[in-house]
């Protein structure tokens, strides 16, 4: 293509008819005013035709056309060499690797869990019981005798109001 080079993917989309709808619109468009493309759409064309026409057709065996599909189709589906990895596995659809690394997990938490249970560990909730219990017993102890120390109260009024009357008599 002389004229057009830009054109030239579009060319071979047309000539195989794989061109949208809308660049199939833009295309003959294009066709209808540069008459280079459209000389090389004609000459592509005719060449293409007469290449169907001069070489036979290519022929496989039963056991060939079978091959190929099943290898297309294995392709498609992804590796059909792992079809072991694609069944069910404990219940549902795990992967081995996946188990496996649940699995070091696993052991890496009981590991850790298991040496911290080693170590020896001190217990200050203990510590603190110890606190809460002096202290409840203190407030224990201010429960039991705050009658006493309300009459001792009392009698410190009483005394203080006493003490200038008896002074004054």
């Amino acid at each position: 293509m002389k004229h057009c080079s830009d054109r030239q993917e579009t060319l071979w989309l047309d000539v195989y008819g794989e061109l949208t709808q809308k660049e199939r619109l833009d295309w003959e468009k294009h066709l209808k005013t540069c008459r280079g493309c459209s000389l090389e759409r004609e000459v592509l064309l005719r060449l293409l035709e007469n290449v169907k026409d001069t070489l036979p057709a290519a022929s496989l065996s039963h056991k060939d056309v079978n091959e190929l599909k099943n290898e297309i189709f294995g392709k498609l589906r992804g590796n059909s060499d792992k079809k072991w990895l694609r069944k069910p596995f404990i219940g549902g659809y795990v992967k081995p690797i996946h188990a496996l690394a649940a699995c070091c997990l696993l052991i890496v938490a009981f590991g850790w869990f298991g040496l911290k249970g080693l170590q020896p560990t001190t217990d200050v909730r203990t510590s603190d019981r110890g606190v809460e219990e002096q202290l409840i017993a203190k407030d224990l102890d201010l429960l039991e005798n705050l009658e006493l120390l309300e009459e001792m109260d009392t009698l410190e009024k009483l005394g203080k109001v006493m003490s200038p009357r008896s002074a004054t008599i």
